[in-house]
């Protein structure tokens, strides 16, 4: 007779806790990866075609044209630090809606159709966007800083558009002022993003900076301000109010 043998309970291995991989200290959140992922289709074809040997003076006065003027600057910087505040989706579609209004603003200049006080709208531009980084919050709509970004960005690319030098090539001009107005756009989100979670891009949002973005919103619509007196004086100077 084959005597069983008693067999002992098996044991199971104590549970290993999972640990999940810290996000490293600089990691650039999705939503900034994607604001910019958004934008580079719009700047790369500048850069293939920035040194073609009869287009180059067009493309860099293109290039320069946002940059040296402050009303242009400070709106193209406070799109971009608006979409981060807003957060999802509205870090790339606000940014990419300004481009694409710009873009058609820009070719209506260039073809001679006038856009009347476009440097009015220009200057109410950097007021209202300076007060929607002062005053927006997570639960603004999306669509109505959409509306008023698409309405602006046509005034800044039709003056772009007029003051196109004729010895320059159109297309070399217009992928000139898109790629310094999209890389605006970006640095403005990287603003917005530093101000809010600080250097090391945390999770959690900071109120110090998250105030101090918003005194910046108040000042970018002082500045706003300032540029709206000055249009006024030059009108009224010229007799044209």
């Amino acid at each position: 007779m084959v005597q069983s043998v008693p067999t002992q309970p098996m044991i199971s291995p104590p549970s290993i806790r999972r640990r999940l991989p810290r996000r490293p200290t600089g990691h650039i959140p999705p939503r900034v990866n994607r604001a910019v992922a958004a934008l580079t289709p719009l700047v790369t074809p500048a850069l293939c075609f920035a040194h073609e040997e009869n287009g180059a003076g067009g493309f860099v006065a293109g290039l320069t044209h946002p940059v040296f003027g402050w009303d242009h600057l400070l709106a193209m910087v406070s799109v971009g630090v608006v979409s981060a505040q807003l957060g999802g989706r509205s870090i790339w579609t606000v940014p990419s809606m300004f481009v694409a209004a710009m873009v058609v603003g820009g070719t209506l200049g260039m073809c001679g159709v006038p856009m009347p006080y476009a440097e009015l709208g220009i200057a109410i531009s950097v007021v209202v966007l300076g007060l929607s980084i002062a005053l927006v919050s997570r639960a603004t709509r999306p669509w109505l800083v959409l509306c008023f970004v698409a309405f602006f960005g046509s005034f800044h690319g039709h003056a772009h558009g007029v003051e196109i030098p004729r010895s320059a090539s159109p297309l070399l001009y217009t992928m000139g002022f898109v790629l310094s107005t999209a890389t605006l756009h970006i640095l403005g989100v990287l603003i917005g993003e530093v101000a809010i979670r600080g250097v090391k891009l945390k999770a959690a949002p900071s109120k110090a900076g998250s105030l101090a973005l918003r005194a910046g919103g108040a000042a970018v619509a002082i500045a706003g301000l300032v540029i709206l007196g000055r249009w006024v004086e030059w009108m009224v100077r010229v007799g044209g109010v």
